[in-house]
């Protein structure tokens, strides 16, 4: 997480003073910032003029330790934990935190190479081994499709541009 922290007194003079400062960072890194765009006895007062975050929206007064908080939070995941959590949130309309919390306990499941329900149905008819025992001509009778409009009545899944389905418990 990036934020761009921006000094109000100055840009309300018409004067744009700011930096970018990458999250979470320490007290005494901030404080130099501070230092840097002119935050003073004279102009106290800051503001968050952009920021970069795919996982969260960040206000413009925003508490920085709240900030520095969730930087680490989501410092902490992994790159398919950041898929989940970004696809919990922007297709379930999950907060931040419900989304980490289901990654955390592990309430997900990825399927690769999905475009569609019928190829998530294939991935559990296999790993399942459900027709293990069935002759060749049972087996290809089976109805993948059928199978995977099930599959998505009684369950969540959540379909990336990275053609992986997200099983969501």
């Amino acid at each position: 997480m990036k934020i761009y922290l921006t000094n109000l007194g100055k840009y309300n003079e018409g004067e744009l003073i700011g930096e970018w400062v990458e999250l979470p960072v320490s007290q005494e890194e901030l404080q130099e910032v501070f230092k840097r765009i002119g935050i003073n006895e004279e102009y106290e007062e800051y503001f968050i003029t952009d920021y970069e975050c795919d996982l969260y929206e960040v206000g413009e007064y925003e508490n920085i330790d709240k900030l520095n908080d969730i930087a680490e939070r989501i410092k902490e995941l992994d790159e398919e934990e950041s898929k989940v959590v970004k696809a919990l949130m922007q297709e379930l309309g999950y907060t931040l935190d419900e989304a980490i919390k289901k990654v955390n306990n592990g309430d997900y499941r990825i399927y690769y190479d999905c475009d569609d329900m019928a190829d998530v149905a294939f991935q559990v008819v296999e790993e399942c081994d459900y027709l293990n025992n069935a002759s060749d001509i049972v087996a290809r009778y089976f109805d993948y499709e059928s199978f995977g409009r099930d599959l998505g009545i009684e369950g969540t899944y959540i379909f990336t541009d990275d053609n992986e389905a997200i099983e969501v418990y």
